[in-house]
């Protein structure tokens, strides 16, 4: 059991922290270069959205997209004693990986614990900039001084939600046609990465061929506007 437990636990911890690794496709500036940050993300977005993926809620307000999701772990004290990353203090479940304390319920010789995990993936600030591109939102990340992460939201007519990372395009040739790419290299990266610094209307060309926003990394279904839920 303390075997499936740990596997469980290093899954979901491995799902929270997939969003932290090194893209393969940095950018020069934020995009597009030629468009204003927004202060506020616009109402049309805000809401709560449900991933059938993963069983993740991403809840979207006027500054931020923060992921949660929700599980239950049952466990046993003899497990708890026995593992290192686990700890019971004052009736909650201390979970090293997380650095969080959860409650917990006991019944006989078992533990139930609720884990709830959230996750800001962006909030509005001088590190992380939100600007608007053909009726989406484009969310741009500072990774360095020189870099930046880019990523593209579009919402349906039915309130379906698409995140979007600019991925490794299949053809660099044409993407190079398009704008300069530049190759960086780090003895301690394993993948290819590619920097671009594309005008307005690079960008523009490059989203309309499907180069780099082809594919959606999330999709998320709307369950409620935010407005009906603070009203």
């Amino acid at each position: 059991m303390k075997k499936g437990l740990n596997y469980c636990l290093g899954v979901i911890f491995l799902i929270m922290i997939l969003g932290s690794c090194q893209p393969s496709v940095v950018f020069g500036d934020p995009q597009p270069v030629t468009v204003d940050p927004l202060t506020n993300i616009p109402d049309i977005y805000r809401g709560i959205y449900w991933c059938n993926v993963d069983s993740a809620s991403l809840f979207i307000d006027d500054k931020a997209f923060v992921r949660r999701k929700e599980f239950l772990i049952k466990t046993t004290l003899q497990e708890i004693e026995t593992d290192p990353d686990l700890d019971l203090v004052n009736d909650q479940l201390y979970v090293n990986d997380w650095e969080g304390f959860f409650p917990v319920t006991e019944k006989g010789d078992t533990i139930t614990s609720q884990i709830i995990l959230r996750d800001t993936i962006f909030a509005i600030s001088d590190k992380q900039l939100v600007k608007t591109f053909r009726g989406h939102l484009v969310l741009n990340f500072k990774l360095n001084n020189d870099s930046w992460e880019v990523l593209v939201v579009s919402q349906s007519s039915d309130g379906l939600l698409t995140i979007s990372k600019a991925t490794m395009p299949e053809d660099l040739a044409k993407l190079d046609s398009i704008t300069t790419i530049n190759f960086l290299k780090d003895s301690e990266r394993t993948q290819t990465q590619i920097y671009l610094k594309p005008t307005a209307k690079e960008f523009a060309r490059i989203y309309d061929d499907g180069l780099l926003f082809s594919k959606s990394c999330t999709y998320h279904e709307r369950i409620f506007p935010l407005k009906e839920i603070i009203d």
